[in-house]
């Protein structure tokens, strides 16, 4: 899933953000629940005041005994009048303890209410009987740390466990320190600070160590430079700290996400493309054990080397730290990664050489291009590599040949090995490889002549042989291929005439055969390649005219038909092609008459992002206005007889190796 959603995602043009809602799906309202402990309490409150023992009060057959014993009539009126009136006392007594407890009641009721306006009335309490008194002493509370405490017990906790170095903590303003202070006095989340050493690993201590591990993170890469934060240092749960972004049907997390919820979870991928980061990767990164995707690409100014921190990550399948300013090696420690499936180092500053990666078996897709990584390649370079499926090595300094068993990989679909130091043939094909589809060995110094087992390639479709020694003829085997690009300029190839398989690969959208001693004229046929937007044939020996039947291909955008032997005039059918944007036609003494036509109201298409002709200096051969010509060479400020008009093609992973642009080496012209 992981390796189809890059893919999808890397032939994505448009990035779109969307905001993850963390909000609480489960709230209760505490003004209308009366808990146990609450119910309990109640049954401790007097509501009956301070009122005497019914007890103390005589009862009636008391009162008739006394009335029986009584000797006689006067005796009995003399103790009854006595009788009642210490009855008469005593109920006076306890009616007037009775209203005096009532009055205390009351105010103690009424002072409850006040200080408790606002809580639901409380039901009359029943009576239960009193708790058996507990023998267990009571637990001491612990006292909550204050921030300072919280620094002293974290600082401890990370440099006896090796998560940080002291130097790294006590040093102000390090990503450390900063990351340091924030969680023990500013995070609001107050994660509990481990005390015991031995709980490094465990779920005790992984919450805390995973969320100083992120906040050093974040410092480390300038974090309060972002492009967009990601929910980093919140008060969140840091398995929050991510926003999902959607193409299609895929869903991204691009931020810092977890496995296993927020509770349990472990931080399982750190994705922030594009998102203006800069600074270090710090050594910290070591601690997500439970890494799947680490990707970084496109932040331009991560620098550095890398970490030694990968000796930890047995999930770690897909690394990406493209398009940054990262220098030094690989790391020893990309040795462990034994789920390694998806590296991508390129457009940094890296160098070396491959030692720490040849033995991972599992590695499918490898992007190295635009580094200075520089050792000899051999076959025992990639023999490790049984999966690959796509290799790029580009724009490196690496020497030696190119391993023949390269094509022997049976999963292979790119391989990428133009503009380093190569030497020697192309080996052979064997019969076996049906699955490769872009090969570019172009600006090497590769030499003898393409192998008749090119043939071999049944799926190949993209082919760049150009800038390089190649001798001998140009291989007519080529036309058993369905190629869409075909570049083989700069050569030394023998001198023939444009070969006439040529005209047959009808799939062919781009064809350069720069500078490769053709001789003869432009063939006819060239009309029916109908898919055509870039065709080069500058720096030939061809003659003739400039067949009229090349303004028939609708789709060309450039044409480079430059430093030749034409004679004649240029076709007005060229000036109805709609996306024609490049034609130079310049270095071609037997050109002659108005290319006016190109940009008339009626005709051509009016602004070129090129338009080259012999136009210029005291005895120009075509007529051709400045307002259309604006490059009309002759004129002694003009650049005309130069390499700079390369159709350089380098595509990228990125966007499926498919052309996305033209790009003119245009410094190099101003360098001539």
């Amino acid at each position: 899933f992981i390796l189809r959603s890059y893919e999808r995602y890397v032939s994505t043009t448009h990035w779109h953000w969307y905001l993850v809602n963390t909000a609480n799906l489960f709230k209760m309202d505490n003004e209308e629940i009366v808990t146990a402990a609450d119910a309990s309490d109640m049954n401790d409150v007097d509501l009956e005041g301070d009122a005497p023992d019914a007890s103390q009060l005589p009862s009636v057959e008391e009162v008739r005994m006394n009335q029986s014993l009584a000797p006689d009539a006067n005796e009995t009126k003399r103790r009854r009048k006595k009788c009642y009136l210490w009855s008469s006392v005593v109920l006076l007594m306890a009616l007037l303890g009775l209203i005096i407890g009532v009055s205390v009641s009351k105010s103690k009721s009424r002072s409850a209410g006040s200080a408790q306006s606002a809580a639901p009335p409380a039901p009359r309490p029943t009576y239960s009987p009193p708790s058996p008194t507990s023998t267990r002493p009571a637990p001491t509370p612990v006292p909550e740390m204050t921030g300072a405490e919280r620094v002293k017990a974290a600082e401890a906790f990370l440099m006896t466990t090796g998560v940080s170095s002291e130097d790294d903590l006590k040093r102000s303003g390090s990503p450390q320190h900063l990351a340091l202070k924030w969680i023990s006095k500013e995070d609001s989340l107050r994660v509990p600070i481990p005390s015991n050493p031995e709980d490094l690993g465990t779920y005790k201590a992984q919450k805390f160590v995973q969320r100083y591990a992120l906040a050093t993170f974040y410092y480390s890469t300038e974090g309060d430079s972002w492009f967009y934060p990601f929910s980093f240092l919140s008060g969140k749960d840091e398995c929050e700290w991510y926003e999902i972004h959607t193409e299609g049907e895929e869903v991204y997390f691009w931020g810092a996400h977890c496995e296993g919820g927020t509770d349990e979870g472990t931080v399982s991928q750190i994705w922030l493309p594009n998102n203006d980061m800069a600074g270090t990767i710090p050594q910290e990164l070591e601690q997500f054990t439970n890494l799947r995707v680490f990707a970084l690409e496109y932040n331009l100014n991560i620098t550095g080397t890398l970490p030694d921190a990968f000796h930890s990550m047995p999930d770690l399948s897909v690394i990406v730290l493209s398009n940054n300013m990262i220098e030094g090696k690989i790391p020893s420690s990309f040795k462990k990664l034994s789920n390694l499936e998806f590296l991508a180092l390129d457009d940094n500053q890296m160098e070396g050489n491959l030692d720490h990666i040849k033995n991972t078996d599992t590695i499918k897709y490898v992007y190295l291009e635009d580094n200075f990584f520089a050792e000899p390649l051999s076959d025992s370079t990639f023999a490790g590599w049984k999966k690959l499926h796509q290799l790029d090595l580009s724009d490196n300094e690496f020497r030696g040949t190119v391993p023949a068993s390269l094509f022997n990989h049976e999963h292979l679909t790119v391989l990428d090995l133009h503009d380093n130091d190569l030497t020697g043939p192309i080996p052979d094909i064997p019969t076996a490889q049906e699955k490769l589809n872009y090969l570019a060995l172009h600006k090497n110094s590769l030499s003898g002549p393409i192998p008749s087992t090119i043939k071999h390639l049944t799926a190949l479709t993209d082919l760049d042989l150009s800038h390089n020694q190649l001798t001998g003829d140009l291989q007519e085997n080529l036309k058993h291929l369905d190629l869409v690009y075909l570049f083989l300029g700069e050569n030394q190839f023998d001198a023939n005439p444009v070969p006439a398989f040529i005209s047959e690969m009808t799939s062919l959208t781009e064809l350069s055969l720069k500078k490769c001693n053709l001789h003869g004229s432009i063939p006819d046929s060239f009309g029916a390649l109908s898919d055509l937007f870039l065709l080069d044939l500058d720096k030939n020996k061809l003659t003739g005219t400039i067949p009229d039947s090349l303004g028939d291909l609708d789709n060309l955008i450039v044409l480079m038909l430059n430093r030749n032997r034409l004679t004649g005039t240029v076709p007005e059918a060229l000036g109805n092609l709609p996306a024609l944007g490049v034609l130079l036609v310049d270095g071609n003494d037997g050109l002659t008459g108005s290319l006016d036509f190109m940009c008339s109201d009626t005709g051509g298409q009016g602004t070129f992002f090129a338009l080259s002709a012999d136009c210029g200096g005291t005895s120009p051969t075509i007529d051709c206005n400045s307002e259309c010509c604006n490059i009309c060479c002759g004129d002694p400020d003009e650049k005309c007889d130069d390499m700079g008009w390369t159709a350089n093609y380098d595509p990228i992973w990125e966007l499926s190796y498919q052309r996305y642009r033209f790009e003119f080496d245009m410094e190099r012209r101003m360098r001539e």
